[in-house]
């Protein structure tokens, strides 16, 4: 991004701690509008000054420039899942801040290390994690609110601990993640999961059904019995932006269930967007 002159200006007062100087760089990026809030997002990488514009963005980011960060994000090249889902959140929860998903996922995995007696396989691991989870920490398919955005929204589900399929799973591989665990996604239709594919015979995980294990066949009996499709492709792993893509797919319907046109059409344009960038993919 271009820098302007006032937004350079500004660029060397941000760390002064003298309040008249704090409210004069408020001041200054808000009035640069969504041009001001991206380059604070922009600074929020550098060593010195990250700290002061994160602070400044908790109270100056909008939904439109969250929205314009998500989009050049996945254009970007290389996707992070959980920076990804954070700033996708962001779209409608501007404040949120990386706190939000770190602290807590950070203690799960944490807690799982604790459980952890090596030498121990991949399959025992994801069992370990399963407990923590699913036993101890209590998380569950949502039920009475499958159909709302709280069900997908993964700060509102780390803080119910009841979700849908996907944000369930999402939930279960970012922690797998910390803990080194060769956990992919599933796009199964209508059940969304997660696999391991490494060895001999891949094995899924179930995390709406409270971690269950399941075999391929298993899974294409599953498939079967609730009249989907059980081809092949279907079982095999799912790429970040497929996956967010569904994300978005599940917001757009939970928030016109709701009657919230607004998002509903905001999370249409970022599935499009998403999309666009798979099919170049």
């Amino acid at each position: 991004m271009t820098q302007s002159a006032p937004l350079s200006a500004l660029k060397r007062l941000l760390d002064d701690p003298s309040p008249v100087v704090r409210k004069a760089v408020f001041d200054g990026v808000k009035a640069a509008g969504t041009e001001g809030v991206l380059w604070l997002e922009n600074l929020t990488t550098n060593r010195k000054l990250g700290v002061h514009a994160k602070s400044l963005l908790t109270q100056l980011r909008t939904s439109e420039s969250a929205t314009q960060i998500f989009l050049q994000y996945i254009e970007g090249g290389k996707i992070e899942l959980e920076k990804a889902c954070l700033l996708l959140e962001r779209a409608i929860n501007p404040p949120l801040s990386e706190n939000d998903y770190a602290d807590k996922l950070d203690r799960f995995a944490e807690r799982t290390r604790e459980l952890m007696a090596e030498p121990a396989d991949v399959k025992t691991k994801c069992h370990l994690l399963c407990r923590v989870l699913f036993g101890e920490e209590g998380f569950r398919g949502a039920q009475q609110s499958f159909a709302t955005p709280e069900a997908s929204l993964l700060s509102k589900v780390l803080h119910s601990k009841r979700g849908i399929p996907l944000s369930l799973c999402l939930i279960f591989l970012l922690v797998a993640q910390r803990l080194g665990l060769p956990v992919e996604p599933v796009g199964l239709p209508g059940r969304f999961m997660v696999g391991v594919f490494k060895g001999k015979e891949p094995f899924y995980i179930d995390c709406y059904e409270g971690g269950t294990f399941r075999t391929r066949a298993e899974v294409q009996l599953l498939l079967r019995e609730n009249h989907l499709p059980a081809d092949e492709a279907f079982l095999l792993p799912t790429s970040i932006s497929q996956t967010l893509a569904r994300y978005c797919r599940n917001l757009v319907a939970q928030f016109e269930a709701q009657g919230d046109s607004e998002h509903s059409r905001l999370f249409v344009r970022i599935h499009q967007s998403l999309e666009k960038f798979t099919d170049r993919a």
